[in-house]
């Protein structure tokens, strides 16, 4: 193959080594945040680049790639800076390899899509679509090959880089697998091992490594030590060992001539991962992730042979603030025995060499996926509230993030409100205590509450910003004044504990809804009847159904509460305290209803949009959604009441989902857009209609721009 990079110019030769320049491929000049990059029609920005990222170093130590939902990211690690992005088409990229002479790299997608990239210029030189979801990759030293290991079946394939056709298939003598499979080759391509689960009722996640030879496809041997799922493989350079090591907190090396252990390292305490690599020397050293239930999650590198720790650092300050730490464990790169690069509380991602020992950080945005979003009175600001990361604020001017509450007192456990005065507020829960505080404020907690259980209902804020609501584990509703400070109620609702059910889970509140107007609570348990209570008696209302259960939420003006009943959605006149059905069933929505701010219509659907007209509890009219999309989860009136949006979840053979809006008066369909390669999570309008935010499980919110749309501005 000739040398494309010498054709064109991009190879960079520093003494005797050779270095690949990627083209800097979909970049906005001006823009070194990525946040204009490579995005869809009709949007104006990206914030955020991605979940659940994958990476990889360059063979040559320049570059590290970042494979997340959105694309594949290139980082200089000179500058620590995004170069480059691409595979934004479907993006969700999962395993990524570079080939080890540095011109390709491997991507792999949950649409089970495998490509061979071209660095220089981010072309494709070879694509196969796989049978199962590819969670192993690896580029064979002569750079001709790439092994694949699966999700779901205990074989390994390999592929003809150039040409993407299959060698014979390298089967097991088992037919069980693991979802995390490590594939590796050995360094003359003689050998190739992976693994799957081993066979045995004593320890029934333990995994054992298959080897096979590659010129007859023919297992020749299978290792079995650990008794827990193995994360690495790897061979030593120079072919006669290989090291294995994962979550039991072992490595073993094993003799490539006898197949029997060599050596095992273990007694590394409480251990999430280990991961072992070889330098070029033949030195063996690991990355060690660990943790306890009460101390800091830290990781480690150290020599295996003599015991010296090379580096230390805290990822986070005590792991009982997030919910586990499996979410991150897979984000670890460790390669050559002197390239670290890690994920670092779900918003930065620290780099370690061996040359250059003090930590490295850089902002990969958050890391995690969005779950809802709001924008300030004035739109210079959007309120976004993520799986890990908490409240996150984004400038809209300068596209850059700040978290909304400044010190690690709050915890990430966070909700965000917006009262009818424009405030932004965000309740944070760490351990069993519960705060309010006012976004970008002083940092002055306003509230600080105690007691509140894991399971209990999310806090809750009035919309009038004067009360603050959350459950305790026994049902007690603590009602606190906001502008006080000081607790306001304690209204009790009753559970329901069954003392002679052994695998009785228990009673909680799941749910707490204010009234718009801040004068009523409802409040829902998991087994017993929804509660009703009047905020300014501090009693419960006892004309509320004894059989309400499902509980969707008030009208706008207040007179209404609906709710799910076993037929029809009902709704509830409070002051008349009658009983309602509408025409809608269950089946023909989701669980997002979203109410117009003038409080006429009831918005809900699945494979079509139906508004409800609640003052004459009638159908007003139903949006017909296009051939073969349906279950339109989040759902957004604007500010005005005008317009309406809504966002659709993944379904198969969909490579972008859609956004559709609406103009509520007439029913008029006037736009659509793609962009999100999975689930929309969240819609939010800005106040002067001219953005719309749709916010996505793959770890970004894209802005739009509505001014093409919405002629009356």
């Amino acid at each position: 193959m000739p040398n494309r990079a010498s054709d064109i110019g991009l190879v960079e030769r520093s003494g005797t080594r050779q270095y690949i320049k990627p083209a800097q491929s979909n970049v906005v000049p001006n823009d070194p945040t990525g946040n204009t990059w490579a995005l869809p029609e009709g949007a104006i920005s990206r914030l955020g680049r991605g979940s659940v990222p994958n990476m990889a170093f360059s063979p040559d130590r320049q570059y590290l790639a970042v494979g997340t939902w959105v694309g594949l990211w290139m980082y200089d690690l000179q500058t620590l800076s995004p170069i480059m992005l691409f595979e934004t088409e479907r993006g969700m990229v999962g395993c990524v390899a570079f080939s080890p002479n540095g011109k390709w790299i491997a991507v792999s997608n949950s649409d089970q899509i495998l490509k061979v990239l071209d660095i220089q210029n981010g072309t494709c030189l070879t694509q196969v679509k796989t049978s199962d979801y590819v969670t192993g990759l690896t580029f064979s030293p002569n750079n001709r090959y790439l092994a694949v290991a699966y999700a779901s079946s205990s074989t390994a394939e390999i592929y003809n880089i150039e040409t993407g056709e299959p060698l014979p298939k390298f089967a097991t003598n088992t037919e069980k697998a693991n979802y995390f499979r490590p594939i590796s080759f050995s360094p003359d391509t003689r050998l190739i091992v992976s693994t799957c689960e081993t066979d045995t009722s004593q320890t029934p996640t333990a995994e054992g490594i298959v080897v096979w030879d590659v010129e007859s496809a023919q297992q020749i041997a299978f290792l079995a030590a650990h008794t827990s799922w193995i994360s690495t493989l790897c061979f030593s350079p120079c072919g006669k060992f290989i090291a294995s090591g994962g979550e039991d907190g072992a490595v073993y090396v094993w003799d490539v001539n006898t197949w029997q252990q060599a050596k095992v390292y273990a007694d590394y305490g409480d251990v999430y991962r280990i991961i072992p690599s070889y330098s070029p020397e033949g030195i063996l050293r690991a990355a060690i992730v660990a943790y306890d239930e009460t101390g800091p999650a830290t990781i480690t590198v150290s020599d295996l042979e003599s015991g010296e720790q090379l580096y230390k650092e805290q990822i986070w300050g005590n792991t009982v603030e997030f919910s586990t730490v499996h979410d991150w464990g897979n984000t670890v790169e460790f390669s050559n025995g002197s390239q670290l690069a890690y994920e670092c509380r779900h918003e930065f991602i620290n780099v370690w060499t061996l040359e250059t020992p003090h930590t490295r950080q850089f902002v990969h945005s958050p890391i995690s996926f969005p779950k809802s979003a709001i924008f300030s009175q004035d739109r210079n600001t959007l309120a976004v509230k993520y799986h890990h990361e908490g409240v996150v604020l984004w400038d809209i001017a300068s596209q850059r993030s700040r978290p909304a509450i400044q010190g690690a007192s709050a915890g990430k456990n966070q909700f965000v409100y917006k009262s009818v005065d424009d405030k932004l507020y965000i309740a944070s829960i760490k351990a069993d205590n519960v705060t309010l505080w006012e976004a970008d404020g002083d940092g002055i907690p306003l509230i600080e509450g105690m007691d509140r259980k894991y399971w209990s209902a999310l806090p809750a804020l009035a919309p009038t910003g004067n009360l603050f609501a959350y459950a305790t584990e026994d049902g007690t509703l603590k009602v606190w004044d906001v502008q006080r400070g000081a607790q306001l109620y304690e209204l009790t609702h009753p559970l329901d504990h069954d003392d002679d059910d052994e695998e009785d889970d228990g009673d909680e509140v799941r749910e707490l809804k204010f009234s718009p107007d801040g004068r009523l609570l409802a409040s829902e348990s998991r087994f017993t009847s929804a509660r009703l209570w009047n905020l300014q008696t501090g009693e419960e209302v006892d004309t509320f159904p004894s059989d309400i259960r499902g509980i969707i939420g008030f009208s706008p003006c207040s007179r209404y509460l609906f709710s799910f009943g076993e037929e029809y959605i009902q709704l509830w006149d409070i002051a008349s305290a009658e009983m309602c059905q509408t025409s809608i069933t269950p089946e023909q929505v989701t669980d997002e209803f979203a109410f117009s701010p003038c409080g006429q219509y009831l918005a809900a659907g699945r494979n079509e949009i139906i508004l409800w007209d609640i003052m004459r509890c009638e159908l007003h009219r139903r949006l017909p959604l296009p051939p073969g999309c349906s279950d339109m989860f989040p759902l957004t009136f604007s500010q005005c009441g005008s317009y309406l949006a809504a966002g659709a979840w993944w379904k198969e053979g969909v490579e972008k989902v859609p956004i559709y809006l609406w103009e509520v008066a007439n029913g008029e369909h006037i736009a659509t857009f793609r962009g999100h390669p999975t689930d929309v999570q969240a819609l939010a309008f800005s106040p002067d209609n001219k953005l719309l935010a749709s916010v996505s499980y793959d770890g970004s919110i894209l802005l739009w721009d509505l001014t093409p749309h919405i002629n009356h501005l």
